[in-house]
């Protein structure tokens, strides 16, 4: 028979296999996810445009790129250039460096220089092979090629500007609008108009805080310089009547969606007053002024932007 202590001992044993079994068979909590309850009404996979301006990388990259040459194992993001998105197509083409280089076509696209662009060899049949290799069904590239090509051309001519009418310096990295966003009350977001159309306001606010996210190749954008931001009712002329206000930094960053669906960092922020902003006027543009250690004043959107750009950067009175 055994002992009174042995059976306490055994008793004991089996409590705690019988807990270790228990606490083994519970699934842990499932930790928050911030995303769960966001509904964005932009698109969530990519800046989406509604006809683009055909002398634009939005416009070349809707009518030619995806359409023509994202073929399935050509420029699918098996090699470069990468035109399975409208930002992977600008940051694989311009000043970006030839993988062959043929004769005086060093880059893919040099701003401002038809002879020294690549692209415009390979399309024309200059340089071997030509380009496309491939057409997919559902490209009008065999009937509207000369056109296609004209638009190209212009664009490159006009410096090769990116969506927010920036032109870039070959070997210097650039300031990149990466998001830009609205929050009222520190919980609610404010929807844009599908799907990348303006901030809308359903009625005027004393307050209202801007974010945006920035990114670089270089630099850390909590280290720019020249933090400003203006307002003005104009879209396209920033004169002297718009009203200036500093970007704040330094807060606790928060992430969200941006500009290109990815998960982004905003670090800047400006608190307005939308009510004296917009009085008198349905619709508010916005521009950011930055420096970094490279460039001269980056001015997001600039004057060259296309228009559906400018339109990100605004507020809209639904009322």
């Amino acid at each position: 028979m055994a002992s009174p202590m042995k059976k306490i001992s055994v008793f004991i044993l089996f409590l705690w296999v019988a807990f270790t079994f228990q606490w083994a068979c519970e699934k842990p909590d499932t930790p928050q996810n911030p995303f769960d309850d966001y509904n964005p009404a932009q698109d969530t996979v990519k800046f989406i445009f509604q006809d683009p301006d055909s002398v634009s990388i939005a416009g070349l990259y809707s009518y030619i790129f995806k359409p023509t040459c994202a073929n399935s194992g050509c420029h699918d993001g098996t090699f470069d250039p990468d035109f399975r998105t409208l930002e992977s197509s600008y940051n694989t083409l311009v000043n970006r460096e030839s993988i062959k280089k043929d004769g005086k076509y060093f880059f893919r696209v040099k701003p401002y220089s038809l002879d020294s662009s690549g692209i415009l060899a390979r399309v024309n049949g200059i340089v071997t092979p030509q380009m496309p290799i491939q057409i997919e069904p559902d490209s009008d590239w065999g009937k509207r090629k000369d056109h296609y090509i004209s638009l190209i051309r212009r664009w490159i001519e006009a410096g090769a500007p990116a969506l927010d009418g920036s032109i870039p310096v070959a070997g210097l990295p650039q300031i990149r609008l990466k998001g830009c966003l609205a929050l009222i009350d520190d919980t609610t977001f404010l929807e844009r108009r599908p799907f990348s159309g303006p901030l809308l306001l359903d009625s005027l606010r004393d307050s209202l805080y801007l974010y945006f996210s920035f990114g670089h190749d270089a630099q850390d954008p909590l280290s720019f310089t020249h933090n400003k931001i203006s307002f003005h009712s104009n879209p396209h002329v920033f004169d002297s009547t718009a009203v200036t206000s500093d970007l704040e930094t330094g807060f606790p960053a928060i992430r969200m969606i941006g500009l290109y669906g990815d998960s982004v960092s905003y670090t800047h922020r400006v608190l307005i007053n939308p009510r004296m902003l917009m009085s008198g006027s349905r619709e508010l543009y916005f521009r950011t002024y930055l420096k970094d250690q490279f460039n001269p004043l980056s001015e997001i959107p600039a004057s060259k932007a296309i228009f559906s750009m400018k339109k990100y950067m605004s507020l809209e009175r639904k009322d």
